[in-house]
């Protein structure tokens, strides 16, 4: 499947509720998209980048917050986007520390 028949399923199953969802074949990215915008799609992080894992964490509150292999900044951005993350600090940098804080 090319990226944009991908993105065109995609959009399909994030503007129409009703829809099917099938996340087969999709990229990665848009995986995450129709995670984040459908709750009533399972989560499934497999597979993701870490930015998309954290983009699925940061959005879905439904989804168990797992830190590992994120980079500093998507750590920090999961941090600040759901209340019930633990805030560390380690390893963040000065603008990151600042942005949890």
């Amino acid at each position: 499947m090319n990226t944009d028949d991908s993105f065109d399923r995609a959009l399909a199953m994030t503007n129409d509720p009703s829809s099917p969802i099938d996340l087969t074949g999709l990229d990665p990215i848009h995986r995450a998209w129709v995670i984040t915008s459908r709750p009533d799609c399972p989560i499934d992080l497999d597979g993701l980048s870490a930015e998309d894992r954290a983009y699925v964490m940061a959005y879905r509150p439904d989804c168990p917050i797992d830190m590992t292999g994120l980079t500093s900044y998507d750590r920090a951005w999961v941090m600040i986007h759901r209340r019930d993350c633990p805030i560390d600090l380690t390893g963040l940098g000065p603008s990151n520390r600042a942005w949890v804080m």
